[in-house]
Protein backbone atom coordinates (compact mmCIF):
# COMPACT_ATOMS: atom_id res chain seq x y z
CA UNK A 1 0.00 0.00 0.00
CA UNK A 2 1.04 3.41 0.85
CA UNK A 3 4.06 4.53 3.24
CA UNK A 4 5.56 7.61 4.61
CA UNK A 5 8.34 7.24 6.76
CA UNK A 6 5.61 7.24 10.12
CA UNK A 7 2.79 7.56 7.94
CA UNK A 8 2.62 3.98 5.83
CA UNK A 9 -0.59 3.62 4.55
CA UNK A 10 -2.74 0.38 4.87
CA UNK A 11 -5.52 -1.13 2.32
CA UNK A 12 -9.20 -0.90 4.36
CA UNK A 13 -12.72 -1.22 3.55
CA UNK A 14 -15.61 -3.45 4.49
CA UNK A 15 -15.45 -7.22 4.45
CA UNK A 16 -18.40 -9.39 3.12
CA UNK A 17 -18.46 -12.99 3.68
CA UNK A 18 -16.66 -15.85 4.88
CA UNK A 19 -13.70 -17.34 3.44
CA UNK A 20 -12.49 -20.84 3.56
CA UNK A 21 -9.95 -22.17 5.87
CA UNK A 22 -6.68 -22.87 5.02
CA UNK A 23 -5.83 -26.49 4.90
CA UNK A 24 -2.55 -27.63 5.52
CA UNK A 25 -1.19 -30.26 3.79
CA UNK A 26 2.25 -31.97 3.58
CA UNK A 27 4.72 -32.18 0.67
CA UNK A 28 7.03 -34.39 0.04
CA UNK A 29 10.41 -32.87 -2.61
CA UNK A 30 10.25 -33.79 -6.12
CA UNK A 31 13.36 -35.79 -7.24
CA UNK A 32 16.59 -33.57 -7.02
CA UNK A 33 17.63 -35.45 -10.35
CA UNK A 34 15.18 -33.32 -12.03
CA UNK A 35 16.47 -30.17 -14.36
CA UNK A 36 15.33 -27.09 -12.99
CA UNK A 37 14.28 -24.36 -15.47
CA UNK A 38 16.39 -21.65 -14.94
CA UNK A 39 16.35 -20.32 -11.39
CA UNK A 40 17.99 -18.76 -8.71
CA UNK A 41 17.44 -21.35 -6.11
CA UNK A 42 14.96 -24.37 -5.54
CA UNK A 43 12.04 -22.98 -3.10
CA UNK A 44 11.35 -25.27 -0.70
CA UNK A 45 8.07 -26.96 -0.87
CA UNK A 46 7.18 -28.19 2.59
CA UNK A 47 3.20 -27.64 2.76
CA UNK A 48 0.83 -26.30 0.03
CA UNK A 49 -2.74 -26.97 -0.89
CA UNK A 50 -4.08 -25.74 -4.12
CA UNK A 51 -6.09 -22.59 -4.11
CA UNK A 52 -9.32 -23.45 -4.64
CA UNK A 53 -11.44 -26.62 -6.78
CA UNK A 54 -14.20 -24.69 -8.52
CA UNK A 55 -15.17 -26.04 -11.97
CA UNK A 56 -15.77 -22.83 -13.41
CA UNK A 57 -12.57 -21.46 -12.96
CA UNK A 58 -11.18 -24.31 -15.34
CA UNK A 59 -9.91 -22.14 -18.31
CA UNK A 60 -10.22 -25.26 -20.76
CA UNK A 61 -7.06 -24.21 -22.09
CA UNK A 62 -4.03 -25.92 -22.11
CA UNK A 63 -0.90 -24.03 -19.78
CA UNK A 64 1.18 -24.80 -22.64
CA UNK A 65 4.12 -22.56 -21.14
CA UNK A 66 6.40 -23.32 -17.54
CA UNK A 67 4.77 -22.54 -14.73
CA UNK A 68 5.40 -20.40 -11.96
CA UNK A 69 6.25 -22.18 -9.37
CA UNK A 70 3.54 -22.25 -7.04
CA UNK A 71 0.77 -21.71 -9.56
CA UNK A 72 -2.58 -23.58 -9.73
CA UNK A 73 -3.43 -25.64 -12.67
CA UNK A 74 -6.17 -28.23 -12.94
CA UNK A 75 -5.83 -31.50 -14.38
CA UNK A 76 -7.07 -31.55 -18.21
CA UNK A 77 -7.25 -35.43 -18.15
CA UNK A 78 -6.69 -38.17 -15.57
CA UNK A 79 -3.31 -39.02 -14.58
CA UNK A 80 -1.67 -42.24 -13.27
CA UNK A 81 -4.10 -45.25 -11.48
CA UNK A 82 -5.54 -45.70 -7.40
CA UNK A 83 -2.91 -47.62 -5.56
CA UNK A 84 -2.51 -48.44 -1.89
CA UNK A 85 0.07 -45.76 -1.29
CA UNK A 86 -1.78 -42.77 -3.06
CA UNK A 87 -4.52 -41.62 -5.64
CA UNK A 88 -4.19 -41.33 -9.21
CA UNK A 89 -5.14 -37.17 -10.15
CA UNK A 90 -8.58 -36.95 -11.78
CA UNK A 91 -9.33 -34.82 -14.75
CA UNK A 92 -10.77 -31.13 -13.19
CA UNK A 93 -8.29 -31.59 -10.22
CA UNK A 94 -6.81 -28.54 -9.01
CA UNK A 95 -3.35 -29.45 -8.48
CA UNK A 96 0.01 -26.99 -7.97
CA UNK A 97 2.76 -27.03 -10.14
CA UNK A 98 5.93 -26.86 -8.40
CA UNK A 99 8.35 -26.33 -10.39
CA UNK A 100 9.82 -26.97 -14.16
CA UNK A 101 11.34 -29.99 -15.60
CA UNK A 102 13.00 -30.92 -19.04
CA UNK A 103 11.48 -29.12 -22.02
CA UNK A 104 7.47 -29.23 -21.95
CA UNK A 105 7.07 -31.01 -18.39
CA UNK A 106 6.28 -29.97 -14.97
CA UNK A 107 5.76 -31.11 -11.51
CA UNK A 108 2.65 -30.98 -9.55
CA UNK A 109 1.60 -31.42 -6.41
CA UNK A 110 -2.03 -32.91 -5.03
CA UNK A 111 -4.14 -32.18 -2.17
CA UNK A 112 -2.42 -34.54 0.25
CA UNK A 113 1.15 -33.92 -0.74
CA UNK A 114 1.71 -36.54 -3.69
CA UNK A 115 3.83 -35.08 -6.60
CA UNK A 116 3.48 -35.86 -10.16
CA UNK A 117 5.69 -35.35 -13.45
CA UNK A 118 3.05 -34.13 -16.25
CA UNK A 119 3.40 -32.58 -19.34
CA UNK A 120 2.51 -29.19 -20.46
CA UNK A 121 -0.78 -30.10 -22.08
CA UNK A 122 -2.32 -32.44 -19.44
CA UNK A 123 -3.16 -29.56 -17.38
CA UNK A 124 -5.32 -26.27 -17.89
CA UNK A 125 -4.63 -22.94 -17.07
CA UNK A 126 -6.63 -21.30 -14.65
CA UNK A 127 -9.37 -18.35 -15.25
CA UNK A 128 -10.91 -15.47 -13.44
CA UNK A 129 -10.82 -15.30 -9.18
CA UNK A 130 -10.31 -18.01 -6.32
CA UNK A 131 -12.93 -17.94 -3.79
CA UNK A 132 -9.92 -16.22 -1.85
CA UNK A 133 -6.14 -15.62 -1.32
CA UNK A 134 -5.59 -16.96 1.99
CA UNK A 135 -2.56 -19.45 2.82
CA UNK A 136 -0.23 -20.16 5.47
CA UNK A 137 2.12 -22.78 3.02
CA UNK A 138 3.97 -20.75 0.33
CA UNK A 139 6.07 -16.82 -0.22
CA UNK A 140 3.03 -16.26 -2.95
CA UNK A 141 -0.15 -17.18 -3.86
CA UNK A 142 -0.41 -17.40 -7.89
CA UNK A 143 -2.79 -17.89 -9.48
CA UNK A 144 -3.96 -17.07 -14.11
CA UNK A 145 -6.62 -14.55 -14.38
CA UNK A 146 -5.83 -16.31 -18.34
CA UNK A 147 -2.73 -17.64 -19.40
CA UNK A 148 -1.14 -14.61 -20.09
CA UNK A 149 -2.32 -12.48 -17.13
CA UNK A 150 -0.54 -13.81 -13.75
CA UNK A 151 -1.99 -12.24 -9.83
CA UNK A 152 0.91 -12.49 -7.39
CA UNK A 153 -0.59 -12.53 -3.49
CA UNK A 154 1.91 -11.82 -1.17
CA UNK A 155 1.49 -14.17 1.36
CA UNK A 156 0.00 -13.09 4.80
CA UNK A 157 2.46 -14.06 6.83
CA UNK A 158 5.47 -12.29 5.49
CA UNK A 159 3.83 -8.95 5.18
CA UNK A 160 -0.08 -7.86 6.65
CA UNK A 161 -0.11 -5.49 3.30
CA UNK A 162 -0.75 -8.88 1.36
CA UNK A 163 0.16 -6.81 -1.49
CA UNK A 164 -1.15 -7.95 -4.92
CA UNK A 165 0.82 -7.72 -8.14
CA UNK A 166 0.47 -8.54 -11.86
CA UNK A 167 2.26 -10.47 -14.52
CA UNK A 168 1.15 -9.89 -18.41
CA UNK A 169 2.87 -11.91 -20.59
CA UNK A 170 3.43 -11.46 -24.15
CA UNK A 171 3.78 -14.61 -26.62
CA UNK A 172 5.41 -15.37 -29.79
CA UNK A 173 3.97 -16.94 -32.99
CA UNK A 174 5.04 -20.64 -32.07
CA UNK A 175 3.34 -20.40 -28.64
CA UNK A 176 6.58 -19.56 -26.95
CA UNK A 177 6.55 -16.44 -23.83
CA UNK A 178 8.16 -13.44 -25.73
CA UNK A 179 8.20 -11.27 -22.52
CA UNK A 180 6.91 -9.78 -20.00
CA UNK A 181 5.64 -6.57 -18.05
CA UNK A 182 5.58 -7.18 -13.90
CA UNK A 183 3.05 -4.53 -12.48
CA UNK A 184 4.23 -3.79 -8.67
CA UNK A 185 6.71 -6.27 -7.25
CA UNK A 186 5.19 -6.52 -3.31
CA UNK A 187 7.65 -5.41 -0.30
CA UNK A 188 10.50 -8.02 -1.32
CA UNK A 189 10.43 -9.80 1.81
CA UNK A 190 10.82 -13.05 -0.23
CA UNK A 191 12.79 -13.49 -3.18
CA UNK A 192 10.92 -13.40 -6.92
CA UNK A 193 13.80 -14.23 -8.72
CA UNK A 194 12.67 -18.71 -8.35
CA UNK A 195 9.31 -17.56 -9.16
CA UNK A 196 9.78 -15.60 -12.10
CA UNK A 197 12.67 -16.75 -14.38
CA UNK A 198 11.57 -20.16 -14.19
CA UNK A 199 8.67 -18.75 -16.65
CA UNK A 200 10.39 -16.23 -18.59
CA UNK A 201 13.99 -17.25 -18.58
CA UNK A 202 15.71 -15.09 -20.35
CA UNK A 203 12.96 -13.15 -22.73
CA UNK A 204 12.05 -9.81 -21.63
CA UNK A 205 11.24 -8.81 -18.15
CA UNK A 206 9.80 -5.03 -17.80
CA UNK A 207 9.29 -4.26 -13.94
CA UNK A 208 7.63 -0.92 -13.02
CA UNK A 209 6.12 0.20 -9.84
CA UNK A 210 2.87 1.76 -9.50
CA UNK A 211 4.30 4.49 -7.17
CA UNK A 212 7.04 5.14 -4.94
CA UNK A 213 6.16 3.39 -1.53
CA UNK A 214 7.99 0.48 -0.28
CA UNK A 215 5.63 -2.48 -0.66
CA UNK A 216 5.34 -1.98 -4.32
CA UNK A 217 8.80 -1.79 -5.47
CA UNK A 218 10.54 -4.23 -2.84
CA UNK A 219 10.58 -7.26 -5.17
CA UNK A 220 12.59 -5.21 -7.69
CA UNK A 221 15.89 -5.82 -5.72
CA UNK A 222 16.14 -9.50 -6.30
CA UNK A 223 15.98 -9.15 -9.84
CA UNK A 224 18.22 -6.12 -10.29
CA UNK A 225 21.11 -6.95 -12.51
CA UNK A 226 19.50 -9.39 -14.37
CA UNK A 227 20.58 -8.82 -18.19
CA UNK A 228 16.84 -9.62 -19.78
CA UNK A 229 14.87 -7.42 -17.04
CA UNK A 230 14.57 -3.30 -17.43
CA UNK A 231 13.55 -1.56 -14.14
CA UNK A 232 11.43 1.60 -14.64
CA UNK A 233 10.50 4.21 -12.24
CA UNK A 234 12.48 2.71 -9.48
CA UNK A 235 16.40 1.08 -9.47
CA UNK A 236 17.22 0.11 -5.97
CA UNK A 237 20.84 1.29 -5.04
CA UNK A 238 22.99 -0.99 -2.82
CA UNK A 239 21.74 -0.26 0.02
CA UNK A 240 18.36 -0.51 0.87
CA UNK A 241 16.05 2.07 1.30
CA UNK A 242 12.31 1.82 2.07
CA UNK A 243 11.88 5.93 1.58
CA UNK A 244 13.42 6.29 -1.82
CA UNK A 245 14.18 9.66 -3.50
CA UNK A 246 15.76 10.21 -6.85
CA UNK A 247 17.60 9.00 -8.38
CA UNK A 248 15.74 5.92 -6.96
CA UNK A 249 12.76 6.79 -7.36
CA UNK A 250 12.62 8.53 -10.64
CA UNK A 251 9.31 9.69 -11.97
CA UNK A 252 11.21 11.39 -15.05
CA UNK A 253 13.01 8.25 -16.08
CA UNK A 254 9.39 6.94 -15.85
CA UNK A 255 7.50 9.43 -17.99
CA UNK A 256 10.22 9.03 -20.70
CA UNK A 257 10.30 5.58 -20.88
CA UNK A 258 6.18 5.43 -21.57
CA UNK A 259 6.67 8.65 -23.83
CA UNK A 260 4.23 10.48 -21.03
CA UNK A 261 4.59 13.69 -22.26
CA UNK A 262 1.92 16.22 -20.45
CA UNK A 263 1.96 14.56 -17.27
CA UNK A 264 -0.82 14.14 -15.75
CA UNK A 265 -3.03 14.79 -18.41
CA UNK A 266 -1.85 12.50 -21.63
CA UNK A 267 -2.18 8.53 -21.25
CA UNK A 268 0.61 6.53 -23.43
CA UNK A 269 0.55 3.15 -25.06
CA UNK A 270 3.17 0.85 -24.17
CA UNK A 271 3.48 -2.33 -26.25
CA UNK A 272 4.44 -5.72 -25.04
CA UNK A 273 5.11 -7.56 -28.36
CA UNK A 274 1.09 -7.56 -29.83
CA UNK A 275 -0.19 -6.87 -26.58
CA UNK A 276 -0.95 -2.97 -26.01
CA UNK A 277 -0.93 -1.49 -22.37
CA UNK A 278 -2.49 1.81 -21.90
CA UNK A 279 -0.25 3.58 -19.13
CA UNK A 280 -2.69 6.24 -17.10
CA UNK A 281 -0.81 8.74 -15.16
CA UNK A 282 -3.36 8.97 -11.73
CA UNK A 283 -1.37 11.06 -8.78
CA UNK A 284 -3.42 12.03 -4.97
CA UNK A 285 -2.13 8.39 -3.54
CA UNK A 286 1.20 9.92 -4.10
CA UNK A 287 2.52 12.24 -6.61
CA UNK A 288 3.95 9.86 -8.99
CA UNK A 289 1.42 7.01 -9.04
CA UNK A 290 0.62 5.03 -12.53
CA UNK A 291 -2.63 3.09 -13.16
CA UNK A 292 -2.50 0.22 -16.22
CA UNK A 293 -5.05 -0.97 -18.88
CA UNK A 294 -4.76 -3.98 -20.58
CA UNK A 295 -6.93 -4.03 -23.74
CA UNK A 296 -6.57 -7.60 -24.09
CA UNK A 297 -7.93 -8.82 -20.85
CA UNK A 298 -9.98 -5.57 -20.43
CA UNK A 299 -8.18 -4.80 -16.77
CA UNK A 300 -7.40 -1.80 -15.41
CA UNK A 301 -5.15 -1.75 -12.71
CA UNK A 302 -5.30 0.65 -10.71
CA UNK A 303 -2.51 -0.02 -7.87
CA UNK A 304 -3.21 2.04 -4.08
CA UNK A 305 -5.59 4.89 -6.33
CA UNK A 306 -8.32 2.24 -5.53
CA UNK A 307 -8.64 -0.86 -4.23
CA UNK A 308 -11.45 -2.46 -1.58
CA UNK A 309 -10.78 -0.70 1.07
CA UNK A 310 -9.17 2.53 3.09
CA UNK A 311 -7.90 5.05 0.22
CA UNK A 312 -5.00 6.90 1.95
CA UNK A 313 -4.48 10.16 -0.31
CA UNK A 314 -1.84 12.61 0.03
CA UNK A 315 -2.97 15.58 -2.54
CA UNK A 316 -6.63 15.72 -2.60
CA UNK A 317 -7.27 18.18 -5.54
CA UNK A 318 -4.99 15.70 -7.89
CA UNK A 319 -7.17 12.67 -6.29
CA UNK A 320 -9.95 14.46 -7.15
CA UNK A 321 -8.98 15.07 -11.09
CA UNK A 322 -6.88 11.38 -11.34
CA UNK A 323 -10.54 10.30 -9.71
CA UNK A 324 -12.43 11.61 -12.40
CA UNK A 325 -9.71 11.22 -15.38
CA UNK A 326 -9.82 6.79 -14.49
CA UNK A 327 -14.41 7.42 -14.62
CA UNK A 328 -13.77 8.75 -17.83
CA UNK A 329 -11.48 6.58 -19.09
CA UNK A 330 -13.82 3.51 -18.21
CA UNK A 331 -16.58 5.39 -19.83
CA UNK A 332 -14.60 5.39 -23.51
CA UNK A 333 -13.08 1.97 -23.14
CA UNK A 334 -14.45 -0.86 -22.03
CA UNK A 335 -13.45 -2.49 -18.58
CA UNK A 336 -14.51 -5.63 -17.18
CA UNK A 337 -12.62 -5.05 -13.42
CA UNK A 338 -10.23 -3.15 -11.66
CA UNK A 339 -7.68 -4.29 -9.46
CA UNK A 340 -5.73 -2.95 -6.64
CA UNK A 341 -2.94 -3.54 -4.68
CA UNK A 342 -4.40 -4.63 -1.33
CA UNK A 343 -8.01 -5.48 -0.41
CA UNK A 344 -9.16 -4.58 3.35
CA UNK A 345 -6.84 -4.99 5.95
CA UNK A 346 -8.82 -4.15 8.87
CA UNK A 347 -11.96 -6.11 11.28
CA UNK A 348 -14.39 -4.64 13.44
CA UNK A 349 -14.15 -5.33 16.98
CA UNK A 350 -17.26 -6.45 18.35
CA UNK A 351 -16.97 -4.55 22.15
CA UNK A 352 -16.15 -1.16 20.48
CA UNK A 353 -17.87 -1.10 17.27
CA UNK A 354 -14.98 0.40 15.55
CA UNK A 355 -12.27 -1.10 13.18
CA UNK A 356 -8.45 -1.83 13.79
CA UNK A 357 -5.91 -2.85 11.62
CA UNK A 358 -4.40 -6.82 11.45
CA UNK A 359 -1.48 -7.03 13.63
CA UNK A 360 1.99 -7.76 11.73
CA UNK A 361 2.26 -11.55 11.40
CA UNK A 362 -1.20 -12.17 11.49
CA UNK A 363 -1.78 -14.70 8.53
CA UNK A 364 -5.07 -15.42 8.57
CA UNK A 365 -7.54 -12.42 8.02
CA UNK A 366 -11.26 -13.26 8.27
CA UNK A 367 -13.79 -11.90 6.23
CA UNK A 368 -11.27 -10.11 2.95
CA UNK A 369 -12.74 -8.24 0.38
CA UNK A 370 -11.87 -10.01 -3.14
CA UNK A 371 -9.47 -8.06 -5.02
CA UNK A 372 -11.71 -7.30 -7.85
CA UNK A 373 -14.08 -4.19 -8.15
CA UNK A 374 -16.95 -3.48 -10.85
CA UNK A 375 -16.18 0.03 -12.67
CA UNK A 376 -18.72 1.61 -11.30
CA UNK A 377 -16.49 1.81 -8.12
CA UNK A 378 -14.86 4.97 -9.68
CA UNK A 379 -18.45 6.88 -9.60
CA UNK A 380 -18.61 6.36 -6.17
CA UNK A 381 -15.59 7.27 -4.90
CA UNK A 382 -15.42 10.69 -6.88
CA UNK A 383 -19.07 11.09 -4.88
CA UNK A 384 -17.50 10.50 -1.74
CA UNK A 385 -14.08 12.41 -2.71
CA UNK A 386 -16.73 15.41 -3.14
CA UNK A 387 -18.68 14.98 -0.21
CA UNK A 388 -15.29 15.43 1.44
CA UNK A 389 -14.61 18.44 -0.01
CA UNK A 390 -18.24 20.09 0.36
CA UNK A 391 -17.95 19.13 4.34
CA UNK A 392 -14.05 20.79 4.51
CA UNK A 393 -14.26 24.24 5.65
CA UNK A 394 -10.08 23.82 4.72
CA UNK A 395 -8.39 23.83 1.87
CA UNK A 396 -8.51 20.01 1.78
CA UNK A 397 -10.49 17.69 3.81
CA UNK A 398 -9.62 16.52 7.24
CA UNK A 399 -9.53 13.10 8.81
CA UNK A 400 -12.16 12.24 11.79
CA UNK A 401 -11.56 9.15 12.97
CA UNK A 402 -15.25 8.78 14.61
CA UNK A 403 -16.76 9.72 10.97
CA UNK A 404 -14.80 7.26 9.09
CA UNK A 405 -15.62 4.31 11.42
CA UNK A 406 -19.48 5.29 11.74
CA UNK A 407 -19.84 4.49 8.35
CA UNK A 408 -16.83 1.99 7.74
CA UNK A 409 -19.23 -0.97 7.62
CA UNK A 410 -21.47 0.60 4.71
CA UNK A 411 -18.56 2.22 2.40
CA UNK A 412 -15.68 0.08 1.04
CA UNK A 413 -14.17 2.94 -0.27
CA UNK A 414 -13.31 5.87 2.27
CA UNK A 415 -10.63 8.06 1.35
CA UNK A 416 -8.67 9.27 4.06
CA UNK A 417 -5.76 11.65 4.09
CA UNK A 418 -2.37 10.53 5.59
CA UNK A 419 -2.23 12.17 8.50
CA UNK A 420 -5.34 10.03 9.60
CA UNK A 421 -3.10 6.80 9.67
CA UNK A 422 -4.02 5.22 13.20
CA UNK A 423 -0.86 4.53 15.80
CA UNK A 424 -1.00 0.93 15.49
CA UNK A 425 -0.60 0.83 12.11
CA UNK A 426 2.26 3.31 11.54
CA UNK A 427 3.66 0.62 14.92
CA UNK A 428 2.95 -2.50 12.43
CA UNK A 429 4.31 -0.97 9.58
CA UNK A 430 7.53 0.33 11.10
CA UNK A 431 8.19 -3.49 12.38
CA UNK A 432 7.93 -4.79 8.91
CA UNK A 433 10.06 -2.08 7.39
CA UNK A 434 12.11 -2.83 10.04
CA UNK A 435 12.19 -6.42 9.21
CA UNK A 436 13.01 -5.72 5.04
CA UNK A 437 15.88 -3.57 6.22
CA UNK A 438 17.53 -6.29 7.77
CA UNK A 439 16.52 -9.17 5.16
CA UNK A 440 17.29 -7.20 2.39
CA UNK A 441 20.70 -5.88 3.83
CA UNK A 442 21.70 -10.10 5.20
CA UNK A 443 20.57 -10.94 1.58
CA UNK A 444 20.49 -8.75 -0.96
CA UNK A 445 23.00 -5.76 -0.39
CA UNK A 446 25.89 -7.82 -1.86
CA UNK A 447 24.09 -8.54 -5.34
CA UNK A 448 22.82 -5.25 -5.84
CA UNK A 449 24.54 -2.92 -7.87
CA UNK A 450 24.89 0.97 -6.62
CA UNK A 451 22.81 2.95 -8.87
CA UNK A 452 23.84 6.40 -10.61
CA UNK A 453 23.68 8.91 -7.85
CA UNK A 454 24.05 12.69 -7.32
CA UNK A 455 25.15 12.09 -4.73
CA UNK A 456 28.22 10.35 -4.91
Amino acid sequence: MKSTRSRKSPAAGISLGLVLAAMLVSLSTPSAGADQIQASRTIEWERLRPLDHDPSLDSGEPLNRPCVPGETVVMRKSHGKDNASRLGLRRGQFVICTKNIRPREIIVADGTGNVWSVAHDEVNATSGFPANWLAHDRDYLVWAYSRDTIIFRESLGNSYEGNFFYLLLDFAKDGAIAGGLLIDSGTGYADLKPYLLPLIGDKPLTIVSTHSHWDHFGGHRSLAGEENVTLVGYVPRKQYNPYPKPPEYDLDGLKDFFALKNWPHDTADFMLGERKITVIPTPGHTADAIAFYDSREKLLFTNDTLYPGFLFIEDWPSYKDSIARLEYFTQTHPVTWLLGGHVEMSTKNAWSGMHEYFFFGTNTHFRELPPNISPGALSIVRALVAKQFDQSGEATPHYDARVIDREFHAIPYVPVPFPGIPSYYRINAQRLVDQLIERHRIHDSNSVEPSPSNDE
